[in-house]
This record gives C-alpha cells, structure tokens and sequence, in this order.
C-alpha cells in the first residue's frame, strides 16, 4: 500500500479516536467549561487550572428553544481546535438538522475563521440533549490567531 494512503489512514483514525473519546467525556459530564479559552492541553486532563482571565465568549441561543448547556475548547497535536459540548431542545417538539456555528475572533474582535458542525444525533426531541463537538482545522486558521469564539444554534 502506498506510503501516503497509509499516513492518511493514520490520519483518520487519529481523528475517529479523538472524537470518540471527546463526545465519551461530554456524555460522561467529565469536562470543565472554559468558556472559550484555546487551550493547549484539554482542561479535563488539566484538573488544577484556575477560573482567572476567562476570554469574552458569548453563546446566542434561541430564547425558550436550543440551549447551548456546557461547552469547552482544546488543541490537539495536530493543530485542531476542538469545541466540545451539550445542547439542549427546550421547544415542545423535535428539533430537526440542529446546527451549531463557531466564529472564531482574534484579539482585536476581527472574525478570522467559522465552522459548523451537526449534534450528534441531529434530531433532538423535546426536552432531550445531544452531544457536539466542531473542528477548526489549523489550515483553515492557525490556532495562535484565535482569541475567542462565538456559538450559535440553529435547526429546521
């Protein structure tokens, strides 16, 4: 097999195995909430770090309807942010295709990336949670330039 099919292959399952393991610990309830902070090391294998000069991120949900419950960020060794979290369908009905939109800010409160990404299942039920976790890759932006970041919901 060809060296570079194998490094990709790699790849992926590098990436499987990092999703797993994040939507197992936001099941599980096992992460700290940084509230934006881009961290290096995930704040969950970092039990002693402190609450002190948290960046501004704000979360806009749906009044009454989607609710973003908890949510935490993290580098990983190749580069990717990862935000983890749990979301919440406060409408009486199924809240179909929920979409839950990063924009990512630099210091100066300029936008220099945005991603998007489905909870995991994408259907919620009322009054049901779901797990989610988007990825910024690095060669969309490099993680040094992001400051904080913006979450927003959305569904059909």
């Amino acid at each position: 097999m060809n060296h570079s099919i194998l490094q990709i292959m790699r790849v992926y399952y590098l990436i499987f195995s990092i999703i797993m393991i994040s939507l197992t610990i936001v099941s599980l309830g096992l992460i700290n909430i940084t509230y934006g902070q881009v961290n290096e090391t995930p704040s969950f294998m970092n039990m002693n770090e402190t609450q002190e000069s948290k960046p501004n991120t704000t979360v806009n949900n749906n009044p009454s309807g989607l609710e973003i419950l908890s949510h935490n960020s993290f580098a990983d060794s190749l580069g990717y942010l990862h935000v983890v979290g749990e979301i919440k369908n406060n409408y009486p009905s199924t809240a179909t295709s929920v979409t839950i939109v990063g924009t990512f800010y630099d210091v100066n409160n300029r936008v220099v990336g945005t991603q998007f990404t489905y909870a995991n299942p994408s259907d919620i039920g009322s009054g049901g949670k779901a797990p989610f976790e988007l990825i910024l890759s690095s060669a969309i932006v490099p993680i040094s330039q992001i400051d904080h970041y913006n979450l927003q919901t959305t569904y059909q």
